[in-house]
């Protein structure tokens, strides 16, 4: 398989450590910034090598913290996405998540027992973010009480089935009106992202 590398910096213009800098104030998160850009990274690396189906490795305990991550901020629409099924866009990528059903740990033992190399650095942002908390709840949760990981996956499944089905949950998809990428709004949240900290940008000292 060949393998290329994207970086934000060609793409957006910022790296990661560049966009901490200039984003207005820590009430916008990394891992916001971090999100919208690695998204729209992956659809682009996807196109440019002719790809018509997206892998990602999302396992079931980062299904769990990005459910309570929607949950405890109110983003009950967001839930309604999570459904686990493919996902097919206007431009024929089809995105898929075939380890989400998987123990983040089972994947990592899986990888030491076949040798097979993997990123174990921890972000450097990871404790702006509430999912790390998430992350400790749920694996203290799991030692104590084997299996509620996946119990609480086919809770949040069946509940996100509704969302999804609810006539409150009807996405619209349009091009956005700047780029061409898709997105829910005339304007895609990346656009939006580089605006802010284009503007912020200039508002800092030299």
């Amino acid at each position: 398989m060949p393998f290329k590398i994207f970086s934000y910096k060609d793409l957006f213009g910022s790296s990661m450590d560049e966009a901490i800098v200039k984003r207005p104030s820590k009430k916008v998160s990394s891992c916001s910034i971090c999100g919208t850009f690695r998204r729209r990274a992956l659809d682009v690396a996807a196109l440019s090598m002719q790809s018509d189906i997206l892998a990602t490795a999302h396992n079931l305990d980062d299904h769990l913290q990005t459910f309570m991550i929607n949950l405890f901020s109110g983003d009950v629409g967001r839930i309604g996405w999570m459904y686990p099924q493919p996902i097919t866009y206007q431009n024929g990528l089809k995105k898929i998540k075939p380890l989400v059903e998987l123990y983040e740990n089972e994947i990592v033992f899986y990888a030491f027992h076949m040798g097979i190399e993997f990123q174990a650095d921890e972000c450097p942002y990871m404790n702006e973010s509430i999912r790390s908390d998430f992350r400790v709840f749920f694996n203290d949760l799991e030692k104590i009480h084997p299996g509620i990981k996946y119990n609480c996956f086919n809770s949040m499944n069946k509940l996100s089935k509704i969302v999804k089905n609810s006539d409150n949950d009807k996405q619209i998809k349009n091009a956005c009106l700047n780029c061409g990428g898709i997105s829910t709004d005339e304007i895609c949240s990346v656009c939006k992202t580089v605006l802010m900290l284009d503007m912020n940008k200039k508002k800092l000292p030299n």
